[in-house]
């Protein structure tokens, strides 16, 4: 059996990073003694895992958060949108230990790897070791148990990473995929690639390919185009401290999000699973912005929205204003029912309110409007409680039109923007389902993020 899907409630794995956030922020030894905390964010035209898409040659957003301590130690949590019926989520949480003897670096620990809508007892663990020394790297993965197989997995690995003139990056590996559970089909994959940094953003195009034939690639339970060869491209960046600047210098900007469900207006997007998040902005001095921001959904066979966005935010008078144009894209969709809206928001000292207008909302022909006032106050201790009340009216609620709330507290922790909010709807089971989701979509229920902006 191939890598295939099962996970632990995301909603665990970012517990045990706020509990462990809170035990750094409450103790009295020094920050370099507790360990810091970074950041990292990627948009993909494709997630590849060891030379096969996991995302069915969709596009893929992906981020995680680590801790590191100056001995060596770490441990995070990653995550990325991923397309294998109901699973739309891989979460990956893992604990090591990295050192260099020698000048030959070394790395060891254990991963495990995570997915929604799948037994757990299923999940693998996988315990690795990697070695560097200059520009080459080598690497040895080991599970015991591969996804439920009762059968072992072997991975082995060789890269080169080596720096071309005007700081162009080549990177190449070549990995072998053996072991019981491969049932005779033990496979090898390939990657060579360059990569680039443009204004702290690391883009990488790649091209990735692997030795199976279509029906090695059947019997993992792959569609054969998932095994194709073809060229991949990513746009990433990662912030090594979280508690330093993230220069805030560079026009671009990034930031990444977990959260145990993500909400649109009042309804969950993920069947009320976890969520990646994450994307990047330009911002000019003028007030001018763009940005392009992404997050795994769950709607059939459709796991990723993608919207691009563009608007102009200034002030007068103490009067913070945004102006706007959005386009919710997803993927397996009519491009021509993706919608547009426009919006506006005004601000002043702890109050918010906005409107947003679409003409035509994913592709009715019928209008859409949406208004919200919102606060954000804040609390002794630096918590912050914020508090919003939104509707959604127009044509295309069909006489359906509801009112969906939220209320949160939220504290920075190491760098770490920690958000606990419940939200609801005056959506009746009914109601719901006339918009084709599920009576547990529209349910109020508590949320957990953490995200960083850097």
């Amino acid at each position: 059996m191939m890598k295939r899907i099962n996970k632990t409630s995301l909603a665990i794995a970012v517990s045990a990073a706020l509990s462990s956030s809170l035990l750094f922020a409450n103790s009295a030894i020094a920050a370099d003694e507790t360990g810091t905390f970074s950041a990292n964010v990627a948009l993909t035209t494709d997630y590849y895992f060891r030379g096969i898409s996991q995302t069915n040659n969709d596009g893929a957003v992906q981020g995680g958060i680590d801790w590191s301590h100056e001995s060596g130690f770490y441990a995070g949590i990653w995550a990325s949108n991923v397309a294998f019926g109901s699973t739309n989520i891989e979460t990956d949480t893992y604990l090591g230990f990295a050192n260099e003897v020698n000048g030959i670096g070394y790395d060891l620990g254990w991963l495990r790897y995570n997915y929604n809508d799948t037994d757990s007892g299923s999940d693998p663990d996988e315990f690795y070791i990697n070695l560097s020394y200059s520009m080459f790297s080598a690497g040895y993965a080991y599970s015991p148990d591969w996804f439920g197989s009762d059968e072992e997995s072997h991975y082995i690995y060789l890269g080169l990473d080596y720096e071309l003139p005007q700081g162009v990056g080549l990177s190449a590996s070549v990995g072998k995929s053996f072991g019981d559970t491969y049932d005779g089909y033990e496979y090898v994959d390939y990657k060579i690639g360059i990569n680039k940094d443009f204004y702290g953003i690391n883009f990488d195009l790649s091209y990735v390919d692997n030795n199976l034939s279509s029906s090695e690639c059947g019997a993992y339970g792959y569609s054969k185009s998932n095994c194709d060869g073809r060229l991949i491209l990513t746009a990433s960046k990662s912030i090594d401290d979280t508690t330093a600047s993230s220069g805030e210098d560079l026009p671009i900007a990034a930031n990444v999000a977990l959260t145990t469900d993500y909400y649109f207006r009042g309804i969950s997007q993920t069947n009320n699973d976890g969520a990646v998040q994450g994307g990047f902005d330009y911002a000019h001095e003028s007030g001018v912005y763009a940005g392009v921001w992404a997050s795994n959904v769950a709607f059939g066979d459709t796991n990723i929205e993608v919207d691009t966005y563009l608007g102009f935010a200034n002030e007068v008078n103490d009067i913070g204003y945004d102006v706007g144009w959005i386009r919710y894209n997803y993927n397996n969709t009519d491009s021509g029912s993706d919608p547009d809206e426009f919006y506006i928001n005004l601000s002043y000292s702890m109050f918010s309110a906005g409107y947003a207008y679409s003409p035509d909302w994913f592709g009715s022909d019928e209008e859409s409007n949406y208004i919200y006032l919102a606060v954000d106050y804040s609390l002794p201790y630096e918590v912050g409680v914020s508090a919003s009340i939104g509707k959604s009216f127009g044509d295309a609620y069909d006489d359906h039109e509801y009112v969906d709330y939220k209320i949160g507290l939220n504290k920075d922790l190491m760098g770490i923007n920690l958000d606990l909010s419940y939200v609801d709807n005056n959506l009746s089971n009914s109601e719901c389902g006339a918009y084709g989701y599920s009576k547990s979509n529209c349910d109020g229920r508590l949320i957990l993020t953490a995200s960083r902006e850097f």
